[in-house]
């Protein structure tokens, strides 16, 4: 068996595609179909499993996982260009675009006073056609009476702002914590209440360090996973033993 974009599928001469939600044949079947031994089938259904591409359910069998939207942890990229990137297919189902006045969070974050004016554009994101997110953007003033002239419906924040404005964006900062849904975020989300969300906010500037917008979102935990290479700094593995040395 190998894996592709659509599912598991067997390489021999009848070959059959595995979708997600799939149950897959026992291992009885799967010895006689591609003529392997018992130990080899467990062996790669195991395999499978701990990769997180296959699950199990006690007492029904084997059935195959929907896969991660993976993202990359330490790339300022956006959800529609991220998705392409990665082979999925991204949309919006809603999206609302008004002005509101800034609440505590987004006035620190846009560094203007509290109740200023700014706009706000609120989406719940597809991907192939799955709802994953719902998305709050706040603009600056500046840029919000620009960015409500085009059309917000299926487009790239991202595209709009570098291709259509001229926007530099260079860098953001972003914090990523757990959350739960609640009713409202929930429905939107379908899923039920109280199901686990990564909650990710983050403030972007441009190349001169103006905040550009502000953004909270939230995500399908059980759909979406962030990874990044980390580095260990020497100074980081020495500090220890001049402590230690001092200490003597």
């Amino acid at each position: 068996m190998s894996y592709s974009a659509r599912g598991y599928h067997s390489v021999s001469d009848r070959e059959r595609v595995f979708n997600a939600g799939d149950q897959l044949p026992t291992q009885m079947e799967l010895m006689k179909q591609h003529e392997l031994s018992s130990n080899t089938v467990r062996q790669a259904v195991l395999a499978l499993v701990g990769e997180g591409l296959l699950y199990r359910r006690a007492g029904k069998g084997t059935f195959v996982a929907k896969r991660h939207i993976g993202r990359d942890l330490l790339t300022f990229s956006g959800f529609s260009e991220e998705a392409v990137a990665r082979g999925f297919r991204p949309g919006t189902r809603h999206v609302t675009v008004d002005w509101r006045s800034a609440d505590a969070a987004v006035a620190a974050a846009l560094n203007v006073p509290t109740d200023e004016s700014v706009l706000t554009i609120e989406r719940v994101q597809t991907i192939d056609d799955e709802v994953v997110a719902v998305e709050t953007v706040s603009f600056v003033a500046a840029i919000g009476r620009q960015m409500e002239k085009r059309d917000l419906a299926d487009a790239s924040f991202t595209e709009i702002l570098e291709r259509q404005l001229g926007v530099a964006l260079a860098r953001a900062r972003q914090e990523i914590r757990a959350g739960t849904a609640r009713t409202r975020l929930a429905k939107a989300l379908d899923v039920s209440s109280g199901t686990a969300v990564l909650q990710i906010d983050r403030t972007a500037f441009d190349s001169n360090d103006r905040v550009i917008y502000f953004s909270s979102s939230s995500y399908r935990a059980d759909r979406y996973i962030y990874t990044g290479w980390i580095e260990r700094k020497s100074a980081l593995v020495t500090q220890p033993r001049q402590l230690i040395g001092r200490s003597r």
